[in-house]
């Protein structure tokens, strides 16, 4: 007999759903895994609020979501909350009017929470990861060993950097020392001790992984695993740091509700890794939903 485990996203960018089966094996197999982009997060950093906007369009993936929930039984269900929803004044009429969608609790998780679960999702067979998760709102960094890991959530993420210093492209040099200097304070104390692979999962990442095997299928299996160099995430850095949001919509694989804040995000990254004096990372499709899932399917 099967059963089914569903972890739900709420993220300051993207909403995410994820269904896995396990059967009387403990073999485990992806059943659906959606993603929807809601720009929850959008102008919280400015007016401390989720707006009727960002609500409204969560709303309508929402239902889909509690739709497609209905079609699995057993099914677990654990739904999350993250940077946006921690930030707002306004989370707990949100909150509520969400759960009367989904029919189930939402947690507004910590930031170290997020990097604990992104760690499980995204660690694979690898023994002493770091794992960098570039969300909307923050940015975790994870270092970990077996069932353990180091966390740290940095309050920077692609539409808080967007929103703050990039929403006009092409960038001004100044405009673009500022980002930089933002990412900088904050990661300025960030160490680790030894690891031995840098991986990087999220929107960001996989764009530029889908950016640079020149494909526009964002779903293709060869975003998984993929090795982004730092040479190659310079270059595509500073061409869509060139570049006006007209012509960053032309790139095969750039989502149209990704478009404005992938500068921001591929900054993040590049920053992170000459932080960190790290050559490439490998892209990983995995990540926070899956972290969640896997935590509620031996409840």
């Amino acid at each position: 007999m099967k059963t089914f485990h569903a972890g739900i996203d709420i993220g300051t960018n993207t909403l995410l759903l994820l269904i896995l089966s396990k059967d009387s094996n403990s073999k485990i197999e992806i059943i659906r895994d959606e993603h929807r982009i809601a720009r929850l997060g959008e102008g919280v950093h400015e007016q401390g609020i989720i707006s009727e906007g960002a609500m409204h369009r969560a709303h309508g993936i929402l239902l889909e979501y509690a739709e497609i929930l209905q079609q699995y039984q057993p099914l677990n269900v654990r739904v999350v909350a993250t940077s946006a929803m921690r930030d707002a004044a306004n989370r707990d009429y949100v909150i509520q009017s969400f759960e009367k969608i989904l029919e189930n609790p939402i947690e507004i998780i910590s930031g170290e929470e997020e990097a604990f679960l992104t760690y499980h999702g995204s660690k694979e067979q690898y023994s002493a990861p770091l794992i960098i998760d570039i969300g909307g709102g923050s940015t975790e960094c994870i270092i970990g060993r077996g069932i353990e890991c180091q966390t740290v959530s940095l309050n920077i993420g692609a539409v808080r950097l967007h929103e703050l210093y990039l929403h006009d492209l092409p960038i001004e040099n100044e405009q673009l020392e500022e980002a930089k200097q933002f990412i900088r304070d904050a990661i300025s104390s960030l160490h680790f001790d030894v690891f031995d692979t840098v991986i990087a999962t999220a929107g960001t990442p996989t764009t530029l992984a889908a950016i640079d095997l020149e494909i526009s299928d964002l779903t293709s299996e060869s975003i998984h695993g993929h090795v982004l160099h730092i040479a190659e995430i310079k270059k595509m850095t500073q061409s869509l740091l060139s570049s006006t949001l007209e012509e960053t919509l032309l790139i095969p694989g750039v989502h149209p509700q990704r478009a404005d804040i992938l500068p921001a995000g591929a900054l993040i990254l590049q920053e992170l890794l000459l932080h960190f004096k790290i050559d490439s990372c490998i892209v990983s499709k995995k990540g926070l939903r899956f972290g969640v899932t896997y935590s509620i399917m031996d409840e």
